[in-house]
């Protein structure tokens, strides 16, 4: 498990295609942020409960098996209502979707654009 350095936040960034997750981690980690991977929602929120110190922030895909992003994020909210929750979708989604009232998602994000978006929607939510 990465330790928080003194300038990094920590990110937990959740991806049921394990080579997205590592790649988000990556490309966030060269960022400068402290990335911890999960490749389904039962390992993200043992990870997350787990944690020492707590994730600044949780990026999670939407569609993965066993439990979604939004349900991810649910359980989420219940523990640490605090922590920022960006749900990433390879199809649109809105912030009307069933079940997001009961989250603390604060964006939606196409996969195609991580890259792009990510990085900024990460210095208005940190």
């Amino acid at each position: 498990m990465a330790e928080q350095t003194e300038s990094g936040k920590k990110i937990l960034y959740v991806d049921d295609e394990e080579g997205l997750a590592l790649l988000g981690e990556e490309f966030l980690g060269d960022l400068g942020y402290v990335v911890t991977s999960a490749f389904d929602g039962e390992g993200a929120l043992a990870e997350f409960k787990s944690a020492e110190p707590v994730f600044d922030l949780v990026v999670t895909d939407e569609s993965m098996p066993g439990m979604s992003g939004i349900e991810l994020a649910q359980k989420l909210y219940q523990c640490a209502p605090q922590t920022p929750v960006i749900l990433c979708s390879g199809h649109m989604l809105s912030m009307e979707e069933p079940g997001m009232d009961q989250t603390n998602i604060v964006a939606v994000l196409l996969k195609t654009d991580v890259c792009l978006k990510l990085p900024d929607m990460l210095e208005d939510y940190l």
